[in-house]
């Protein structure tokens, strides 16, 4: 809205000189008709009346055109008000708008924050149990592991034992020899002996073969053993990781969740103060109507005194046609006294001049009673504007303060979704990691069978064994039997005989220890198989619990995305009310700058207005002298 640019001074026009040429003019007239004869006194009269009224009526018309021209400037006034006062109204009602828009964004802001809190505190229980299950898994591969290294060192016990028996059966074997020795010696009656030599032998070499073979099978199962171990203590690091990493992020989480719950209330603590502003803002608005309807009110009198100043000048430019008349009347009247048409138009004249002088009077007053409206208008805007001013001055201040605090916190909030978003992916990350080492877990569970097949396969071979210890036993019975039978021949085969049979029972009592080496390494190993199943399942299931549990975090992070996105519509919310409340400021202002011309304007113009006043107060002195002066030549 474009300032008044009408500039106003002071100055008033010197009224009081033109009232002391009428006073000289009254004293010239009144003296005039004390000094004159009667007929040549009553022209004479007329001649000064007519000059008197004709000089009013320009002085009349002159204050008129000034009445007129301030009329014209309070009118302007007036409009700027008015317009200021609607400019104002429109920008309390954007700060009303964007206040409660700010006001409602906040509410939505703490409502969601909490939200999101409830849900990462529901996130840390699942991560928490989660990350429980994982250290149950990596516990579990641990106690593989150290299962493992007893697989390990029952093998090399049983690989020990092995040897011994091995030994045994070397022993047996020269001992066998010994034996064909004995039965040569025995000659006809040692042919029992030879075969059954023959027999021990090729069963200690049998036995040889398989402890050769156990040694074998032994060294398979301590390979396959170390790749479990190799492999379980890989997914016992990488689920402790995935665990820890969990942990660490819903930790991150919680901390950032907490200083998102501090941000919020610090932008609420803000608006605490930003909400003082309401009873200001209603004050705004109450001046503003105020200002409009005063500036309307004073529009209204302004109206009525344009068209009271057009009557007026109507009746003043009557006023001075009916002087001028009189003038040319007092000419004739003064060349021809006696004709009474004359004297007649010269009454005639006098009353339309009574008639006009009334109704000057009359709209007047009416435009005094306007005046003071305009006047009291004004004060009342100048009042208004002046609030106005102080108030949005000082609301800027708040909104201001209340800016730059959320200005700031929309750096700080626009990390936090950074280093959520970061923690959401470490999340998932892990959850994949861990899922795909526990899904390796296949090469351990094939690993494990290995190892169970390898242990039947092993049983298989001490069940051999264990058959050649036994014949070796029987036959050297049968060999003490012979040996007995035969006699004296046979003394050297029945020691060896025995030698065997001791053997044989040695050999035993080492294959029992490792029958139950490996009873005991079968349980291990299906005990293996069994922590792996399991920890295969779980973990997979956990893990991909994670990888569940970082999407579900992906809505709390397009949560944290909406409270971004609030809190730089609360700041460009504020960037409007700023506006709003610095165009309130300069429409203060202006109405304040219309209303100081409008006061101005409204006191010349009451200045003006008394002066005409008095100038038809004259005006109906003459006249009335008029009237009487008209009688007399009438009577004459």
């Amino acid at each position: 809205m474009p300032f008044i640019n009408k500039i106003f001074t002071d100055e008033k026009e010197e009224y009081h000189t033109e009232e002391e040429i009428k006073s000289e003019e009254n004293t010239q007239y009144s003296l005039l008709k004390r000094n004159v004869p009667n007929n040549g006194t009553d022209i004479a009269l007329l001649n000064a009346t007519a000059q008197t009224l004709q000089s009013s009526t320009a002085e009349g018309l002159s204050a008129i055109e000034k009445l007129k021209s301030n009329m014209e400037s309070i009118a302007a006034a007036a409009e700027e008000s008015s317009g200021a006062a609607e400019e104002s109204l429109g920008a309390i009602k954007q700060i009303k708008y964007s206040s409660s828009s700010i006001l409602k964004m906040s509410n939505e802001s703490a409502k969601a924050i909490e939200k999101l809190e409830n849900s990462i505190l529901k996130a840390a229980q699942k991560v928490t149990e989660s990350s429980e299950n994982m250290l149950k898994i990596a516990h579990s591969a641990q106690e593989v592991s150290v299962v493992g290294e007893r697989l390990i060192h029952a093998g090399k016990e049983i690989s020990q034992t092995v040897n011994l028996i091995t030994k045994l059966a070397k022993r047996t074997s020269l001992l066998a020899l010994n034996a064909a020795i004995e039965a040569t010696r025995a000659k006809e009656k040692g042919k029992s002996f030879s075969v059954m030599a023959k027999e021990i032998r090729a069963l200690s070499s049998k036995s040889n073969n398989y402890a050769q073979e156990i040694k074998n099978v032994v060294h398979v199962i301590q390979e396959n053993v170390k790749n479990v171990q190799t492999t379980i203590i890989e997914t016992k690091k990488t689920v402790e990781s995935a665990s820890d990493e969990a942990q660490n992020n819903v930790k991150s989480m919680k901390t950032l969740v907490k200083r998102l719950i501090e941000i919020v209330r610090d932008v609420n603590h803000s608006l605490e103060e930003f909400k003082m502003l309401d009873d200001e803002i209603v004050k705004m608005q109450l001046s503003a109507e105020t200002i409009a309807s005063a500036a309307e009110e004073s529009a209204g009198a302004v109206s009525e005194v344009t068209q009271t100043i057009s009557m007026q000048a109507t009746a003043f430019d009557q006023s001075n046609s009916a002087a001028k008349m009189l003038e040319s009347l007092a000419k004739k009247i003064a060349n021809d006294s006696s004709d009474e048409a004359l004297v007649n138009d010269l009454a005639s004249a006098a009353e339309e001049l009574s008639s006009a002088i009334e109704e000057i009077e009359n709209s007047m007053n009416q435009s005094m009673i306007a005046l003071s409206q305009i006047e009291e208008a004004a004060n009342i805007s100048q009042d208004d504007a002046d609030k106005n001013t102080f108030i949005a001055k000082k609301a800027n201040e708040i909104v201001k303060k209340v800016k730059a605090a959320v200005v700031e916190i929309n750096e700080d909030i626009k990390e936090i979704q950074t280093a959520f978003k970061g923690n959401v992916a470490s999340i998932e990350k892990a959850g994949i990691s861990s899922k795909e080492n526990l899904s390796n877990t296949q090469e351990i569970l094939s690993e494990a069978r290995k190892i169970k097949k390898s242990i039947k396969y092993l049983k298989k071979i001490l069940r051999k064994i264990e058959l050649t210890i036994v014949q070796t036993a029987a036959l050297s019975i049968n060999g003490s039997v012979e040996a007995m039978r035969v006699g004296e021949l046979g003394e050297g085969f029945s020691v060896v005989s025995n030698d065997i049979r001791t053997l044989a029972e040695n050999s035993e009592q080492n294959l029992d220890e490792v029958n139950d080496i490996v009873d005991n390494l079968e349980d291990e190993t299906e005990g293996i198989i069994e922590s792996i199943s399991k920890m295969q399942i779980l973990g997979v299931q956990e893990a991909e619990s994670l990888i569940i549990l970082s999407s579900d975090m992906t809505h709390n992070t397009e949560s944290i995305d909406t409270n971004v996105a609030t809190f730089a519509k609360l700041q460009i919310s504020l960037s409007e009310i700023e506006t709003a409340f610095e165009q309130s400021k300069i429409a203060a202002e202006q109405t304040l700058t219309a209303a100081q011309l409008a006061h101005h304007n409204a006191n010349e113009s009451k200045t003006a207005a008394e002066h005409i006043q008095k100038i038809s107060q004259t005006m109906a002195e003459n006249v009335s002298e008029l009237i009487e002066v008209a009688a007399s030549l009438k009577d004459d």
